[in-house]
């Protein structure tokens, strides 16, 4: 009788060994949710998250790193899931690090609602943007943060404008210390949308006194 390794050889080179089963990798809870985020959705992912997270399958720091990488890499998803892991930071924060020394943490979560706006907005998904511009714990919405990260500011104002608040994104950005070129370019922006949007009011007014009339 041949040794068990001739036997395995011979087998090999006939091709008939079959592959092993069950050896691939189980699925993480993190890379579930990050795959299923553009079908299952924002609420469905933060939900997937949460629990995951509270059975110390997952951590934030993992989830937040996953988050930043699909934005950087353009992912069409990518804000469906950034905007969970930022309603996961919310829920949780009481677990999350509170000491000044983690300032740059907090930042981090800033600057993932800030790209993630962004990518959204260049979409024309202005609805969506909204709910990012803002999102997570309120711990990054601080005064330092708006002066280092001027144009998040900016899009918190453009935001404002798109769902009718145009004077207050407006005074929103003229009560920064520190003015750019940016911010006054974003202003002239909000002014010309509410021109445009006044002049389709008289439009459709127009219309329907012309409509009556007939």
């Amino acid at each position: 009788m041949k040794p068990l390794h001739a036997l395995a050889v011979g087998l090999i080179g006939l091709g008939l060994v079959l592959p092993l089963q069950g050896c691939e990798p189980p699925v993480s809870p993190l890379e579930q949710a990050t795959a299923n985020a553009g079908t299952a959705g924002r609420l469905a992912t933060t939900d997937a998250l949460e629990a995951a997270f509270l059975e110390g399958e997952i951590t934030f720091q993992a989830c937040l790193e996953s988050a930043e990488e699909q934005i950087e890499a353009g992912d069409p998803s990518a804000t469906v899931f950034a905007g969970a892991v930022l309603d996961l930071g919310a829920r949780i924060e009481d677990r999350l690090p509170k000491g000044g020394e983690y300032e740059l943490f907090w930042w981090r979560l800033g600057q993932l609602a800030s790209r993630a706006t962004y990518q959204a907005m260049q979409a024309g998904r202005f609805d969506e943007a909204e709910t990012l511009v803002l999102a997570g714990p309120k711990r990054w919405q601080r005064l330092r943060y708006w002066q280092q990260y001027p144009n998040h500011d900016i899009m918190v104002a453009l935001s404002m404008a798109h769902r009718g608040e145009s004077r207050e994104g407006i005074a929103r950005l003229r009560s920064r210390a520190i003015q750019t070129p940016e911010m006054e370019e974003a202003i002239l922006q909000i002014r010309e949308l509410d021109r445009q949007r006044l002049r389709e009011r008289l439009r459709e007014q127009i219309e329907a006194e012309q409509s009556g009339g007939s």
